[in-house]
């Protein structure tokens, strides 16, 4: 699979949409307004480029705004012109149609002419989108301090990400303060539809706030470790280096402002050249500091944090070896703190524990996918679930308790093919056992619950329900919740760790920051 971005084309676009919801919201051939795209943005280090929110809206002069002066009697009651009285019942006329024309879209429907894609924000709770300066392959959350499990608006997101850009020299690590992110899913109401708690909802532009480390060479993945009190970030560059930073002290400066970064926050802690000049894509913290890193040669190798300084480490030189191509993707078991997980292009999913004298793996599923093996997640909830995603656009849910039968072949637990170009990201939801999410490069990130399972009845409602605009019933999982479109090239999605049902997702076109009203 092809991660590179094409930077020549991709740096500093513009969406021209929040998003697209393809499987809440309707096309409509109803003529819309062209709405200017406005943004508000800050960036403490002074960069103008590095980034901005994005207001489809700012500035736009809504209808019920305008003052229309009317002749009245001399007893003060209003005089109605020919015909004026009948205007409620041609409005009423207008919606009725309207709403018979707005249709649910799916991926694949073809738009009749004069047809447009809209966002429906009454299907996100939140929903905002950033463009980049240069496109970035991979990002990744920052815990901070404001709380676990908190859902009261607007929220504070921290975030690193690592740029593509058209020269070496430029690219950067960017440590991102998204501020400001109020609830939107009133946006489409007007004053007189909105209850007591929809006034609250301020209509305020979020805020972006940056700190930058310059990063020698393109950023093929960003990982954080999850730790408030020790944010370590882990760069794979494209030059084949691995480069751990410590974000500690530039998170000091977002939270208490006027603080000093020093100049040596701006250099890497560390830099692992266990790898050689071979460049990789895969790599995972463990909770206890120790990192894995997996490069397109097929090797996997183990760098230790020294717990006696807390700053140094320890790069193995011993390479972990099974793999016959490159390894895309790894993960740390969420239980057994010595074993992970690895994925690759020789289409196998193979089980390691790095206990083992001979650096060789323990179990494995050959033949998992019909395709290179792009990426995989394990659930932090139901510990014996791995999901894994494909090339061919398919992912799979394998239940580790039943791997291997008699003939030592292993059957998933569940398998989708909706996505129609490869999976490039997926994640299970950090709060819910059941719940996924899948990002494709055909520009879909897809949100999925596993648990749903239908009787009959309700099987057949469900068909019922799908006809596209042809009058041909579609073929749409039950377990499907949710489609989110509107960026192009998409490359990664994550859940927010302590915003439940909060998530992310990078693109070339920048990064949507969103909550559906399905999880």
């Amino acid at each position: 699979m092809s991660k590179r971005q094409n930077p020549s084309s991709s740096a500093a676009c513009q969406v021209e949409e929040n998003a697209k919801v393809a499987a809440v919201s309707g096309k409509s051939n109803i003529d819309q307004p062209e709405k200017p795209a406005g943004s508000r943005g800050m960036d403490v280090d002074g960069d103008a480029d590095m980034g901005e929110f994005e207001d489809a809206f700012e500035d736009e002069i809504e209808e019920d705004e305008i003052l229309v002066e009317r002749e009245e009697d001399s007893d003060g009651v209003e005089m109605l012109g020919e015909g004026e009285g009948d205007d409620d019942d041609e409005e009423e006329e207008d919606e009725e149609v309207a709403e018979k024309k707005r249709q649910v879209y799916l991926p694949g429907d073809i738009l009749g002419e004069g047809e447009v894609l809209q966002v429906d924000n009454s299907a996100y709770h939140m929903l905002h989108t950033m463009t980049a300066q240069w496109p970035c392959l991979s990002f990744d959350f920052v815990p901070d301090n404001l709380g676990n499990s908190r859902s009261m608006f607007p929220h504070t997101m921290y975030a690193v990400a690592g740029t593509q850009a058209d020269r070496a020299y430029k690219n950067q690590v960017i440590l991102m303060k998204w501020s400001q992110l109020h609830r939107t899913i009133n946006d489409d109401k007007s004053d007189e539809d909105k209850d007591d708690d929809d006034i609250n909802d301020l209509d305020e532009d979020p805020i972006l706030e940056t700190k930058t480390m310059r990063h020698q060479g393109g950023v093929n993945r960003v990982r954080v470790l999850q730790s408030y009190q020790s944010p370590l970030a882990a760069t794979w560059a494209d030059t084949g280096k691995v480069h751990i930073w410590d974000t500690k002290k530039l998170m000091n400066a977002f939270e208490t402002p006027g603080t000093q970064v020093p100049a040596s926050a701006q250099q890497p802690l560390f830099t692992i050249a266990s790898h050689g000049h071979t460049e990789g894509y895969s790599m995972d913290w463990n909770p206890d500091g120790r990192l894995l890193t997996g490069d397109c040669g097929s090797n996997i190798y183990l760098t230790t944090r020294r717990n006696d300084t807390g700053s140094n480490f320890v790069a193995d030189r011993t390479p972990f070896k099974g793999h016959k191509a490159s390894v895309e993707d790894i993960q740390w078991s969420p239980e057994e703190a010595s074993v992970f997980a690895s994925c690759s292009v020789d289409q196998t999913i193979k089980i390691w524990d790095v206990r083992a004298a001979n650096h060789s793996f323990a179990l494995e599923v050959p033949g998992a996918h019909d395709s290179d093996i792009n990426v995989i997640s394990w659930n932090r909830k139901s510990r014996y679930l791995l999901a894994s995603g494909g090339d061919n656009g398919d992912f799979k849910v394998w239940d580790m308790r039943k791997w291997g039968d008699s003939n030592g072949r292993s059957t998933p637990a569940a398998e989708f093919k909706w996505h129609r170009k490869a999976i490039t990201s997926i994640e299970w939801c950090p709060n819910d056992e059941s719940v996924l999410a899948v990002a494709g490069a055909d520009d879909q990130i897809t949100l999925w619950d596993l648990a749903v399972e239908l009787d009959a009845e309700e099987e057949a409602r469900h068909r019922e329900a799908m006809v596209g605009p042809d009058g041909i019933k579609r073929d749409v999982p039950a377990q499907l919740l949710f489609i989110h479109q509107g960026q192009q090239n998409i490359k990664e999605v994550h859940w927010h760790p302590q915003i439940h049902g909060a998530l992310a997702s990078t693109a070339a076109s920048g990064f949507n920051i969103f909550k559906t009203i399905s999880v």
